[in-house]
């Protein structure tokens, strides 16, 4: 089976996930930078300076757990699956990648009822909908559970072709 298709959207989205994060990093500083600058030199805040930083801190979080999980830069603990060799160590890693993706089933089912309870709360200063900033939750974890589920379908498929080979 040819997924090439698959990895082509994942890179292209993942390519717009560094710009946007890139993009809300440099606001977020600059917001800070400013506050900062008002505060100790004018000794006057500005009003939604940290709420603002806050919500895009939230987004930075979730958006920044999807890049790592797509460069497998999240931390795992491996020196269980480095036990086992061959076939074991496969299988392992198969129940793993299952299991994460439940977990990640149940994380995108609770950040979703949250961010729909707070979608009617407005924050403060911006009067922006706390369901608004929340929302980044389901999504990231969505992501990131078809991120793991191609993983797993991949891990198969190499599964499947060693099998093979030790056949011949």
């Amino acid at each position: 089976m040819d997924f090439s298709w698959l990895k082509k959207i994942n890179d292209y989205v993942m390519k717009l996930f560094m710009i946007f994060i890139a993009l809300i990093g440099t606001i977020m500083v600059v917001i800070v930078f400013t506050n900062v600058i008002s505060r100790y030199v004018f000794h006057s805040t500005i009003a939604w300076a940290e709420e603002l930083a806050r919500f895009l801190f939230i987004w930075v979080t979730f958006v920044g757990a999807v890049l790592a999980s797509d460069k497998s830069e999240h931390m795992r603990l491996d020196f269980i699956v480095d036990i086992f060799k061959g076939k074991i160590k496969k299988l392992i890693e198969l129940a793993a990648y299952l299991i994460v993706i439940v977990l990640l089933g149940f994380l995108v089912h609770g950040s979703a009822r949250y961010s729909m309870t707070q979608w009617d709360w407005e924050s403060s200063a911006l009067g922006v909908k706390h369901g608004m900033v929340y929302i980044i939750a389901p999504i990231s974890f969505s992501v990131i559970a078809v991120q793991y589920f191609c993983k797993f379908v991949n891990a198969i498929l190499h599964f499947m072709d060693q099998e093979e080979e030790e056949r011949c």
